[in-house]
């Protein structure tokens, strides 16, 4: 089974002066009801991009407003499942236990899956919320939705654009500070001196060649490197200061998380490009490959949660 994934990005909406618009008031509409209006005419309905060669689809659209116990307005939440897929190549479908050929797929015919995201934006005067979408394997939707998304807000008024980026990396990484296990410390380094590739026994002067070193369990390591993680995620301090060793010159610096079921490695030297991404696997029920709509609304919705708290978003 391919492992389902999710990946959360901020969201906002932006105008020719680069100003964030309150995205419960975007030339008097809220972002959600912009898309779920369009969504919910599109529906079922396969839209055809030929320069593209590809197909894409609603085929569930739903929103809800979540309330606190004392009945006041905390989020807006749009649930969507889309259907997308590329054609223009032939290709063989074949059993893959016996390896006889079952089908042959035509150039017009698309290879179309399904893949659930959510929109959530606090309730309030705001100019940013989270956009939560699934992934299969490495199959994802993140850039035909951005694509989609922008040119529905652009269709209330040219010029306006819709933008997703990373999820601050410090929101990111106390996620998992205060909620994961680290199970190891890696120490990287590409390419390794003459003299170390003689005793290794390897050619010298191979820059592919990586060497890692790896500290599992490492008990006491985030409390004792406390200072020097929120010095590097600061920008004050660079990975290789955090752990620094005689003779072995670190490229990268990796920490694997484990939260439950799920396994997240951070690269500490690109912590500015890292993505909110999680193995969700455990976490929904499957149905021929795919997580069902339902049980994916509600991981998505507790994922979405959290960042928007994370975030400063929802007290």
């Amino acid at each position: 089974m391919k492992l389902v994934g999710l990946t959360t990005y901020g969201i906002n909406v932006r105008n020719a002066e680069q100003q964030q618009l309150e995205l419960h008031n975007i030339f008097g509409r809220s972002l959600i009801d912009i898309i779920y209006d369009t969504a919910t005419v599109a529906k079922k309905t396969y839209e055809n991009n030929k320069e593209e060669e590809a197909v894409f689809t609603f085929d569930e659209v739903k929103k809800e407003i979540i309330r606190n116990e004392d009945g006041q307005d905390l989020y807006q939440i749009l649930y969507l499942r889309v259907k997308t897929g590329e054609y223009g190549t032939e290709s063989e479908i074949v059993d893959s236990t016996t390896g006889d050929l079952v089908y042959t797929r035509n150039p017009r015919q698309a290879d179309v899956m399904p893949f659930g995201c959510c929109i959530i934006i606090p309730c309030g005067e705001y100019v940013s919320g989270v956009i939560v979408l699934q992934s299969l394997g490495r199959m994802g939707i993140s850039t035909v939705m951005k694509k989609r998304l922008n040119e529905y807000v652009r269709a209330v008024n040219g010029s306006l654009r819709f933008v997703m980026g990373t999820i601050v990396p410090k929101v990111y990484l106390e996620r998992f500070f205060k909620n994961g296990i680290l199970k190891a410390v890696r120490l990287i380094r590409y390419g390794i001196p003459d003299d170390d590739a003689d005793r290794y026994g390897v050619d010298k002067k191979v820059k592919s060649i990586v060497e890692e070193r790896i500290i599992r369990k490492p008990t006491g390591f985030l409390r004792n490197k406390t200072d020097a993680l929120k010095e590097c995620i600061a920008g004050t301090r660079r990975y290789d200061e955090v752990v620094q060793i005689d003779g072995f010159e670190i490229d990268d610096l990796k920490l694997e998380f484990g939260m439950g079921k799920r396994n997240k490695t951070i690269s500490l030297k690109n912590i500015d490009n890292i993505t909110a991404s999680e193995d969700i696997s455990e976490d929904v029920i499957i149905e021929n490959g795919h997580p069902t709509f339902d049980s994916l609304c509600e991981v998505m919705k507790e994922t979405g949660e959290f960042y928007l708290r994370a975030k400063g978003l929802l007290l």
